[in-house]
C-alpha cells in the first residue's frame, strides 16, 4: 500500500478513536480503553498481520468506519468487505526457476 494511503487510513482511525473513545465499555484487567489500540488490533486481526502490503484500502477504511457505529462489537462481526490485492495488484513481480 502507498504511503498516502496508509496516511489516509491513520488519520481517519484517529478521528474516528477521538469518536469511540468515550463510548468503549470497561474491559477486564484495563484500567482504561485505548480506542486507537482498539481500532488497530481489529484491523490485525480481520486483515492479518501484513495488512499494510495485501489489503485492499476501501476494505480496511470500511473496517474504521464500521467502528463508528459499532465501537464495542467483536471484530469479527465486521462482515467485510475483506479484500485482499492480488499480488500484479501489488506490483510483485515473480522470477521464474530455471524450470520455467
Amino acid at each position: 500500500m502507498q504511503q498516502v494511503s496508509l496516511d489516509r487510513i491513520r488519520q481517519r482511525v484517529h478521528e474516528v478513536a477521538q469518536v469511540i473513545g468515550p463510548l468503549l465499555h470497561p474491559h477486564p484487567g484495563l484500567s482504561r480503553r485505548n480506542a486507537h489500540a482498539h481500532i488497530w488490533l481489529g484491523i490485525n486481526q480481520r486483515f492479518g498481520q501484513d495488512w499494510r502490503e495485501r489489503a485492499d484500502l476501501a476494505g480496511v477504511l470500511a473496517m474504521v468506519e464500521w467502528f463508528l457505529h459499532h465501537p464495542n462489537h467483536d471484530y469479527e462481526a465486521f462482515s467485510g468487505p475483506i479484500r485482499h490485492r492480488t499480488p500484479e495488484q501489488r506490483g510483485l513481480l515473480f522470477e521464474t526457476g530455471p524450470d520455467g
